[in-house]
Formats: structure tokens, sequence, C-alpha cells
């Protein structure tokens, strides 16, 4: 594991930041980019608060309907919701009261509307992380020039820096995505390899994966070899919106899998030859990512977010569409052992460098005490 070596603290011991956070129901307790804010109280120890969105709570009776009739004419994502509204009011509430340096919205499509229209009145300096890819702000946000009120914006993958420096010239910055590398690891030591007589490929989520694909490379792998096992991680509610996935009930090698503890995702992980990720779009990616940590070959797309991710050492991509060829490297891995083993460890070594959540926060810690030292300034 990489241990960071210790450093001058970033940000001046009485500095204040408040986080707009949200843990997802799918998402374990080890998952999500809320991890990023318990790194950064690890790393450097200071006067953090937070505001959570949580749409799962329960309302005071026809509270719903009045958050939904206020926040009518709130300029937002398609991923906010009268939750995402109450959660800012909160987090307005606090920063009048608090007057916090700054604050970081840690999901900006899901929590950013009215906070920008209070900056001056408050004041407060105000960034956020943009989780989802170029193409979904430019097809489905209606508003995406409300990126322009803040004060600097992270991105998780590279490619969407220059989609939004239109919005924030010189004010955006790519920080990787992270994983628990403490959680998230090999079940088996360097020199052992998978004996079992079943190779085992893992797959998990449903955002903008390319579910169809997904059914073609099973179907097509296990005619050449019923003897492989996928283990299929997707939550129930996202079967019931894709019905294709029907078409792979018929197979006993395919067992699904969801509503599962964290122990049980990892065990998943750790018992697998390989991650197989068929995808349309990302950015950054949890699944991948925890992948990696357990020491997984990657079986993916060539997508601009997978090569940010991964390194062609362990990580075999190919063009969207090509099943015949993911499933020929498939069952090329799965006829090779040591191969898998050795890709598995560089994998493993590539998310203990570059992803640990250690790292992240130094760099995120970075883009804080630029915006509160005004370091960047709008170019108008």
């Amino acid at each position: 594991m990489l241990r960071l070596q210790n450093s001058e603290n970033i940000l001046e011991a009485q500095t204040t930041i408040l986080w707009l956070r949200e843990r997802f129901s799918w998402m374990g307790s080890h998952s999500g980019y809320d991890q990023l804010c318990e790194a950064i109280s690890r790393v450097q120890p200071g006067s953090y608060t937070s505001v959570w969105r949580q749409p799962d709570k329960r309302l005071i009776k026809g509270s719903y309907h009045l958050l939904a009739y206020l926040s009518r004419n709130v300029q937002v994502s398609p991923h906010y919701t009268p939750f995402s509204f109450a959660t800012e009011l909160a987090a307005l509430w606090k920063c009048w009261r608090q007057r916090p340096q700054l604050v970081h919205i840690t999901y900006c499509e899901q929590h950013l509307g009215i906070l920008p229209n209070y900056k001056s009145l408050v004041p407060l300096k105000l960034i956020a992380t943009a989780h989802q890819p170029a193409d979904w702000w430019n097809l489905l946000h209606p508003h995406p020039k409300i990126i322009e009120n803040l004060d600097a914006l992270i991105v998780p993958a590279s490619r969407e820096v220059d989609y939004f420096q239109q919005f924030l010239p010189d004010r955006v910055f790519h920080i990787p995505h992270g994983v628990d590398v403490a959680f998230f690891h090999p079940a088996l030591t360097p020199t052992t390899v998978p004996s079992s007589k079943h190779p085992r490929c893992v797959f998990s989520g449903a955002w903008l994966r390319d579910l169809p694909a997904l059914i073609d490379i099973i179907e097509l792998a296990l005619a050449k070899n019923p003897g492989i096992q996928f283990d299929l991680i997707i939550p129930r509610n996202q079967r019931q919106k894709n019905p294709i996935l029907q078409r792979l009930t018929q197979y006993n090698q395919v067992s699904w899998h969801a509503g599962i503890s964290d122990e049980q995702l990892r065990s998943l992980y750790q018992n697998a030859s390989l991650f197989l990720f068929p995808l349309l779009d990302c950015t950054a990616n949890n699944a991948l990512l925890e992948a990696m940590a357990c020491g997984l070959p990657i079986v993916s797309n060539d997508l601009s977010g997978m090569r940010d991710y991964t390194d062609p050492s362990f990580a075999s991509l190919f063009p969207q569409g090509d099943v015949e060829g993911m499933v020929s490297e498939i069952l090329t891995l799965l006829d090779c052992p040591d191969e898998r083993l050795r890709r598995g460890m560089l994998a493993r070594s590539y998310a203990e460098q570059h992803f640990n959540w250690g790292k992240i926060a130094l760099n995120t810690l970075n883009v804080y005490a630029k915006v509160i030292s005004s370091e960047l300034v709008a170019k108008k």
C-alpha cells in the first residue's frame, strides 16, 4: 500500500469547510465519492461540517409537495429533487450561522441549485464536483451554464475539462475518483493462482453500462466455454428497467446479486478471475476501481474515462460493439492463470499508487487552498 509522507498543513487551522454530501443506498460504506470527505478529515484534521441529502428520509406530511412547489423555478439538472432543495436550504442556514470559508458540493448534478444565488449575500466560496460525462451534460442538463456561478469545479475524468472550461476558464480541475485500497484488496497471496475448475467473470452496475453488449458477450462466451460462471451485481430496480436482461435467466452459469454487504461485494471480486465491464460512456467508476484494488484484470471498452483509470499492462480495452474481440480476450485470459495473476497484481499496484483516497484528498485540499486564497480569478 502506498504510504503518504507527512506534509505541512495545506489549510490554515481555523479554516472551516462545509460539505454537501450523499451516500447512495446502492453503495456500501466503503464505496462512493463521499469517502473523499472522510479521507480529508484523516489527512488534515480541521473544522469540517456536513449537510446530507437524504432522499430516503421520511418528511413531515405535505412538506415534499411544499418543497417541490418552492423549487419549481430553480434551474437544475434532472437529478435534482425536492430533497436536493431541502439540502441546499439547510446548507444555506449553516452558511449564514457558521460562515464557512468554502462550500464543496460533492455531487453537482444532485445538489446544485439555489446556493449560487446567495454567494454575495452570505458570502461564500463555492466549488462542486461534476460526475456525469460531458455528453450527459450537453444532452440532458437543461441549464449547464449554472456552472458559471461556481468558484471552481472538480471533474474525475480528463476529457470533461475541455467541456467545462467554456463555463469556468482556468478553474476546472481534473482530480480522479479514489478507492479504499485498505478494504478492497486481493484475497490471495501474490504467489497463488486460483484453482477453481469454473472460472468466474464479475460485472457490476447499470448506469451507462452497455447491457445489450453484456448479454451478447455472455451468450457467445458460454457457447464457446459452458464452464464459465458470471456474477452480475445489478440492483433489482435496474433489472426491472432493463427487461432485456431476461434473456440471461435461462443460463444456470449466471448468478444475480443485489443488496449485498460490503464484505460480500469484496468476496465476489476476490473470487473472480477477471472484471468484465462493457460501457456506453464513463467518467470515474467505483466498480472499476474496486475490481482493480482486488487484483482483477479488466476487459472493457476503449473510452476516454477508462484510459484515465487503467493501463494496458492489465486492462484490455475494445471498441464499443466489438463483442467477438472481448469474448476472445476473456477466453484467452481464462486459459492463462499466470497471466491473469500478473495482470491482477499490476492492477492492484496501479490502484494503490494512483487512486488511494489519501492522495486524492491532498489534491483536493490544494484546490480548496487556491479557492480560499482567491488565487483563482474569474475570467470574464
